[in-house]
């Protein structure tokens, strides 16, 4: 059977991690790419805080090509729309009409997705989607996999969880509103081991920086958040 050539959507995280490791064991597909969106202004994940030097050693380990998509700085969506369409541009030219996420439930990012997808003649491969997230956790630890707390919102967690890894334990002090996987943006993580790494990623914590973001409900109530960001970096090996 001629296998389906498939681009995997990579944030760095565990959702992505997820995702990777069920289409890596399903038979139908051929994984030929990881890409991550890059915010040219900072060359970080955006939301993650991420530096490409740490989603690069993540495909090294995995094994896999990289390309990033850098996105200059817009209040819109308009550079991000630009970039990623010219990236699917690419795809569609090489002969990859898939593309692997990590979503689960979020409908109107999906919705989105599908949209930039279908203007493409591209398709989008959720194998998490509609998956108990509570059930995802525990396949995570499970699966042996680790990964860090790399940013936070910083009003759901008494004690902050920046900067360390996601456990049971951390797990089981969330409050209810807090989703298992963050889902809802209330943490994201960078993956440093599991099943589809070859070997693990030494990273050092650095500090913990705090950044306030500020934005209108549709009431006009101007409301800031505050988000806790892991400074992360590669490990040095030590000299001899």
């Amino acid at each position: 059977m001629t296998k389906i050539p498939l681009a995997i959507s990579w944030s760095g995280g565990k959702d992505s991690s997820m995702m990777l490791h069920h289409l890596v064991n399903d038979s139908q597909y051929e994984i030929v790419e990881l890409h991550t969106a890059i915010s040219s202004e900072t060359e970080r994940v955006s939301m993650h805080g991420v530096s490409q030097d740490l989603i690069r050693a993540q495909a090294d380990s995995i094994g896999l090509p990289i390309h990033f998509i850098s996105i200059a700085p817009d209040s819109t969506n308009a550079n991000y729309e630009k970039a990623l369409n010219e990236y699917y541009s690419n795809l569609k030219a090489k002969g990859i009409n898939h593309i692997g996420f990590g979503d689960i439930f979020l409908e109107d990012l999906k919705a989105y997705r599908d949209q930039m997808l279908s203007n493409n003649g591209l398709t989008g491969v959720y194998p998490l989607w509609k998956k108990k997230t509570s059930d995802l956790a525990n396949y995570f630890f499970d699966q042996s996999f680790q990964t860090l707390i790399c940013a936070s919102k910083q009003s759901l967690f008494p004690e902050s969880i920046c900067g360390k890894v996601y456990s049971k334990e951390m797990l089981e002090s969330f409050s209810p509103e807090v989703d298992p996987c963050g889902e809802n943006g209330e943490f994201h993580s960078y993956a440093f081991d599991g099943p589809i790494f070859k070997k693990p990623i030494s990273i050092d914590v650095n500090e913990i920086k705090t950044h306030t973001y500020e934005h209108k409900l549709a009431s006009g109530e101007e409301v800031k958040t505050a988000f806790e960001f892991a400074d992360l970096t590669l490990t040095k090996p030590v000299a001899v």
